[in-house]
């Protein structure tokens, strides 16, 4: 009789032991989760602002260049949080990438390429930190098909929009469009299409950048109006990211 109340506490013991170890590894999870999320969402605001710099700098002239200045002002706190000791990404990587932020302000004339390197950088980063922090593994029970989709594909999908932007501002800004700009944005819209986030609505898109840029040989359109139109396009594509993150958020 000793030997089975013995045997029951021992049970009962392991039990409770068992429980409190997986309790502290969910919430060891769950912090990862939220700390995951965080580091997400200033990611893509930072690739957001940059983005706006990247168009505002194909067209420097008059006010552009006084908002890419304020823009630049602007992104640079936007840093601090990635350059801490929490971020959870590779620290050698993203000071070299502050840096390289840093040489555009310096000289933000002739940067399409270089703002264009540095977002495809921290578009990584949006990876790095999901698989780091444990958003794509398997024990979240999170919708992984949405989250590649939403988090991981459609900030990419946001970026050939944003090049599109850039690149029609500056043939806006110049009249007309030169020969090697219309080859990128040729190249950029066939990207566009190809994409499974291509959508009817998205077809707008297409036509004014088809209609007001690479057809006509004078471009009537006025560079802060097709930069308007895109920047709303772009916006609606990462507002669905936030709104992702924000649903994951809730669930954690």
């Amino acid at each position: 009789m000793i030997e089975l109340i013995s045997l029951s506490v021992l049970i009962l013991i392991t039990l409770g032991a068992s429980l409190y170890h997986r309790k502290k590894m969910r919430q060891r999870l769950n912090t990862r989760l939220l700390r995951g999320i965080d580091q997400l969402t200033r990611l893509l605001e930072l690739i957001q602002r940059i983005q706006r710099h990247r168009g505002l700098c194909a067209n420097l002239n008059g006010q552009n260049n006084t908002e890419q200045r304020n823009l630049s002002s602007e992104i640079e706190p936007l840093w601090n949080a990635l350059l801490g000791p929490d971020y959870d990404g590779d620290h050698n990587r993203i000071r070299l990438q502050h840096q390289r932020w840093q040489q555009i302000c310096a000289n933000p004339a002739d940067s399409f390429m270089s703002h264009c390197l540095l977002i495809e950088k921290l578009l990584n980063e949006l990876t790095v930190i999901a698989d780091t922090c444990s958003l794509t593994a398997d024990n979240t029970h999170f919708d992984t098909q949405r989250l590649w989709q939403n988090l991981l594909q459609r900030p990419y999908f946001a970026e050939t929009l944003g090049r599109l932007r850039a690149l029609g501002n500056r043939a806006a800004a110049l009249g007309h469009c030169p020969a090697d700009i219309r080859v990128q944005i040729l190249y950029q819209l066939q990207n566009l299409k190809a994409s499974e986030l291509f959508t009817a609505e998205l077809e707008k898109v297409s036509e004014l950048v088809q209609q007001e840029i690479l057809t006509p040989e004078q471009i009537q359109i006025e560079p802060r109006v097709y930069f308007s139109h895109m920047t709303q396009a772009i916006d609606d594509q990462i507002q669905i990211t936030r709104d992702h993150l924000g649903q994951l958020n809730q669930t954690v």
